[in-house]
């Protein structure tokens, strides 16, 4: 299944100023395929404090347990999409 999340975050919570959370964050994503999640593109919108992530994975426990270390840095919004022709 493909999904579109979507992870959101205020100034106060940027990682961009906690050097730990930003290590977590970033160790997070990058291990995303050892939970058999597939990454076909991520987009930012730094002004926003918006970063999407067009993803693959079998289930939705996949995705819960790979996001699993990051849930308490903002929101995120998971919503499964299809490819239009």
């Amino acid at each position: 299944m493909l999904f579109m999340i979507q992870h959101t975050h205020d100034y106060s919570t940027c990682i961009a100023h906690q050097p730990e959370n930003r290590a977590l964050f970033q160790e997070t994503l990058t291990n995303l395929g050892s939970h058999g999640v597939k990454v076909h593109n991520m987009y930012g919108n730094r002004l926003e404090h918006t970063l999407f992530i067009v993803c693959e994975a079998d289930a939705m426990e996949a995705l819960d347990q790979a996001f699993d270390p990051i849930l308490e840095m903002g929101h995120l919004t998971v919503t499964p999409v299809m490819k239009r022709d």
